[in-house]
């Protein structure tokens, strides 16, 4: 997929560092799987894979962590 951020590069499978804040939590998700930008390093999530960090963070809230970093991993 192009980059649509700088319109130059092309996206690659990698990794990001996902953080999420909401409330008085912060998540931090390390290796989330992502498409990258080969020439600005733009991050782009799949839906699924934004789904499913969004109900870690619902999780997190609703427990009532307030700082948590992990390592991501698949629902499957």
């Amino acid at each position: 997929m192009k980059c649509i951020v700088c319109n130059h590069g092309h996206t690659q499978p990698g990794t990001m560092t996902a953080t999420l804040e909401r409330a008085d939590t912060t998540i931090v998700v390390k290796e989330v799987p992502a498409d990258v930008c080969d020439n600005c390093g733009e991050e782009y999530l799949s839906q699924a894979i934004s789904a499913q960090l969004l109900k870690q963070a619902e999780e997190a809230v609703k427990a009532g962590i307030q700082v948590d970093v992990r390592k991501y991993k698949s629902a499957a």
